[in-house]
This record gives structure tokens, C-alpha cells and sequence, in this order.
């Protein structure tokens, strides 16, 4: 009975060593196998070394040790490396189901990017024909470019060439990365960093963007190729975003932005809270003139920007600050786009017709002081200066000549008696003079005097588009120039 025990272990091991070399040479058997597949979908013009290759379970995927990939002038290497064996689509499309690195390297004229981990699913290779071509049908775009379904990645550390910029984040996911695509990303702790002479250096806590053609944007960075916007919805939301320079520049806690875009028009609702500017920024430098350090409020902006004509209708523009004001305008405006005004020092934005209203919070009475001081007089002199010279009242009408005597017989003594005067004919009396309407100028410097009475609401309707900052200068000169209120179309409530 022993005897049998030991035969059968002694075969049932024997068995398993058979199985097992018969299972190693397979699974060897299935690397070149894999690794033939492998390179084949790479293309003739790519070049893989490694110092060691072997087969996952089964034989169902590849595992490198110091993996080299080298195509053209990119350049991929990484510690380790795992993928599933490559399937071939219909189209020719090599699919790998599943991707991953560690201590992860890419090079290219583009730029330059490392990453601790990087995992990623459902990755299609580019089509390419029987001669290592790539594809050149219908789908060109999108068969020549690389499909990613998700991608994780963490402790991100990259360089952009086209924007001089250093770029990190901790960690990184992104889904849907391919040609047309709606992309998701979310990326945490992100530092971008120019190298440039600006110097800027950006932060962010989290950035989450959906609805954006990523694979798009990473043409136009890497050789150029225009970018077009994605019809359809778009939201991005960034929490504790900083911007500086030398100097704080920005900072906003919380951006949210919705936008949806058709193919004539786009509608874009966005929100800025726990909004901070400071003086450096193009067109705010007069803040430290009144008094301060920096401006912190809120901003809300809903617009319609009309991609065919370049119109942009500004449903509501409203700023907040707690100790500045609160201003609100709406209007419509040609050759522009919603954010130029924000961002550039001289936008091309056109007026054809506006509204603002504004109630104040403080600024008024810096501003009047710092105009005061700066001509060395006072407040009031100065608003007496914009008001102008009271109207005189009408002068009265001379009083009619005296008649002559008229000559009449003697009297006892001899004199001649005097006839009765005529009686007078109506003198005119002095009539005031009729008052005027108040002027738009009237309307500003009541206000001005007595911002607590407000709001001011301004209403600008130009005979012809003006561009904007010529609008807000002509109302500005409305002080001493009061006919510049009829040349914009300007009118006071």
C-alpha cells in the first residue's frame, strides 16, 4: 500500500514537472510569438530594445526590463514595463488592452515628460498599411493618431517646447484621449512654470476639464496643427488657481466655466469667486493711485459669442468688490471674443450698445481725492470744476426814454402849463431764464457728490461701433468736454 502512495506522488510530481516545462516552453513559445505581433504593430520604422523579456501568465502579456522604444525623433524608455498582447482591429489598428510602465520617460522636439507610474487601458496604435505607411482612408485623423480610453499616472514632471514651460502635477487622469474625442481630465496639485522673460509661475489645487478635444490640443502644441474646438458641451472647474510673477498676478479660489458651442454660435456661462488682481496686470495699474493694494471680489460673466460675424452679446458682466462697488453691464459688441477685454492691454472689442450700472462701495471718494490731490485742490473744487459755472439770470430790459414836456399856453406867471404825460407803454420785466433738462454731465456729478444716493446706471448707443476703450475714454471726458456725451450716444439715469 505504501508503495503505491509513493508511485502515484512520484507520478503526479513527475506529471506536474512535465506540465510545467510544457507550460514554460509555451508561454516562451508565445513571447516570440507576442513580441513578433508586438513589433509588427510598432511598424518598420520603430526600434524596441530591452534587457530582459518575459512572458505574463499564461502568455498573455509581455514584461520588459529597461524597455528603449525609439520612433523617428521620439524616444520612450522606462525600469519596467507590462502590456497585454496587441489584437488587430478591421481597420488595421493594433489594440492593447492594457498598459503599463514604471519610472516612465518620453523625448520628442515637443517636449519632454516623466512620470513615477503610468497605467493605461484600451490603447490603439495607429493604423498603418502592408508597407509600414500609415493609414490614409476616410479616418485619417483619427487612425493616425494614438487612442488612449483611460490613462492614471502619478508625480508628473514634463517640459512644453512651444510654450517654454515647465509643467507637474502629483497625480493625473485623463479618459477618451483620441481624435475628436470629448476628454476628461483631472490632475491634482498642477505648477506650470515659463522660461521665458515674463517669468510666470501657475498653480492650481485641482483642474477637472471635460469636453475638450485633449489629443487636439497636444497636435497643436507638438507640430502645430490648428486646433479646432469640439461642438457640443465644454466645463472646466479649477479650485485655488494662482498666477504670479515677480509679483502676485491672480488668484481666483474657485473658476467654474460651462460653455456650448454649435457650429455658428457659442454661449459660455463662467464664474470666478474668491477673485484676487493686483496692480501688474495690464489696465489695473490705477489701483494703487486710489489707495489699493490689490482688488479682491467676484466676477460673473455670461455671454454669446456669434462665430460667424465675430459679435459677442454680453448677457451680464458683473464684478464685485466689498469695498470698491458693484458693477453690472450688458450690451453687444463686434470683433471680439469674451475674453479680450479681461486680457489684453488694447482690445479691439467694438460697442454698438451698452449698459452699466454701478453702486458704490468706496471707490468713488478715493477716486475723487486722488484727483484732488494730484491737482493740489480739494473735492469740492473739483466737483465744482466738472458741474461748470452756474447760468447767470437774464439781464433786465432797459427802461424806455423819458418824453419831452410838451409846450402849452401861459399861466397867471406867465408859464407855459405842462400837458399830461402819455401814459407809459408796457416796460418788459426780466423774465428767468427757463430751466434746462438735466445734462448727462448733471447726472454723473450728482452722483458723484452723493455715491450713497446711487446706483448710476449709464447708457451708451453710438451712431457707429466705437471701440471700446475709446468709449471709456470719451466718458471720461465728459467733464470737459460735455459734448462728447452726444458724439457716443451717452445718456444718465
Amino acid at each position: 500500500m505504501k508503495k503505491n502512495v509513493l508511485f502515484m506522488v512520484c507520478g503526479i510530481g513527475l506529471l506536474g514537472g512535465i506540465g510545467w516545462l510544457g507550460t514554460r516552453h509555451a508561454e516562451h513559445v508565445m513571447l516570440d510569438t507576442g513580441l513578433a505581433h508586438f513589433k509588427e504593430a510598432l511598424g518598420p520604422d520603430a526600434s524596441l530594445t530591452y534587457a530582459k523579456a518575459r512572458p505574463g501568465l499564461l502568455g498573455r502579456s509581455l514584461e520588459f526590463t529597461n524597455l528603449v522604444f525609439r520612433q523617428g525623433p521620439e524616444t520612450i524608455t522606462a525600469d519596467t514595463a507590462e502590456l497585454t498582447k496587441p489584437d488587430t482591429n478591421e481597420d488595421g489598428a493594433s489594440h492593447i488592452r492594457h498598459l503599463s510602465f514604471r519610472n516612465f520617460q518620453l523625448a520628442d522636439p515637443s517636449g519632454s515628460l516623466r512620470l513615477d507610474r503610468l497605467d493605461m487601458d484600451n490603447v490603439i496604435l495607429p493604423a498603418r498599411m502592408t508597407d509600414g505607411s500609415t493609414y490614409d482612408g476616410p479616418q485619417a485623423a483619427a487612425a493616425q493618431s494614438i487612442s488612449i480610453g483611460k490613462a492614471q499616472a502619478s508625480r508628473l514632471h514634463g517640459f512644453v517646447s512651444s510654450l517654454q514651460s515647465d509643467i507637474s502635477a502629483t497625480t493625473l487622469t485623463m479618459t477618451d484621449f483620441g481624435a475628436g474625442e470629448f476628454s476628461h481630465l483631472q490632475a491634482d496639485n498642477v505648477a506650470l512654470a515659463t522660461d521665458d522673460a515674463a517669468s510666470r509661475h501657475v498653480t492650481a489645487k485641482t483642474i477637472t476639464v471635460d469636453g475638450v478635444d485633449l489629443a487636439g490640443l497636444y497636435r497643436n502644441l507638438s507640430d502645430g496643427t490648428p486646433y479646432t474646438p469640439l461642438t457640443g458641451g465644454r466645463d472646466i472647474d479649477i479650485r485655488q488657481l494662482a498666477i504670479s510673477g515677480p509679483t502676485p498676478l491672480l488668484r481666483i479660489e474657485h473658476l467654474l466655466s460651462h460653455a456650448n458651442r454649435t457650429a455658428t454660435a457659442e454661449t459660455e456661462v463662467s464664474s470666478a469667486q474668491g477673485l484676487e488682481l493686483w496692480p501688474s496686470i495690464p489696465n489695473l495699474g490705477w489701483l494703487t493711485l486710489l489707495g489699493y493694494d490689490h482688488f479682491h471680489g467676484a466676477l460673473v460673466l455670461n455671454d454669446t459669442h456669434d462665430l460667424k460675424t465675430g459679435g459677442l452679446h454680453v448677457d451680464e458682466l458683473s464684478l464685485d468688490s466689498p469695498d470698491m462697488g458693484h458693477m453690472h453691464l450688458h450690451g453687444d459688441f463686434s470683433q471680439a471674443s469674451s475674453t479680450s477685454v479681461l486680457t489684453s492691454a488694447s482690445p479691439d472689442m467694438q460697442v454698438i450698445a451698452l449698459t452699466l450700472t454701478y453702486v458704490d462701495h468706496g471707490l468713488v471718494p478715493k477716486a475723487l481725492q486722488a484727483i484732488a490731490t494730484a491737482q493740489g485742490t480739494t473735492v469740492q473744487a473739483v466737483l465744482a470744476s466738472l458741474r461748470g459755472p452756474a447760468p447767470q439770470a437774464a439781464a433786465p430790459a432797459p427802461p424806455p426814454p423819458a418824453p419831452e414836456p410838451a409846450k402849452g399856453r401861459k399861466g397867471k406867471k406867465g408859464r407855459h402849463a405842462a400837458l399830461p404825460a402819455p401814459p407809459p407803454a408796457d416796460v418788459p420785466q426780466a423774465t428767468p431764464a427757463a430751466p434746462q433738462p438735466p445734462t448727462a454731465l448733471d447726472h454723473i456729478v450728482d452722483f458723484l457728490t452723493h455715491p450713497e444716493n446711487g446706483p448710476l446706471e449709464l447708457d451708451v448707443h453710438p451712431p457707429q461701433p466705437l471701440p471700446l476703450f475709446g468709449v471709456i475714454a470719451a466718458i471720461g471726458a465728459v467733464g470737459t468736454t460735455p459734448e462728447m456725451a452726444e458724439r457716443i450716444g451717452l445718456s444718465v439715469r
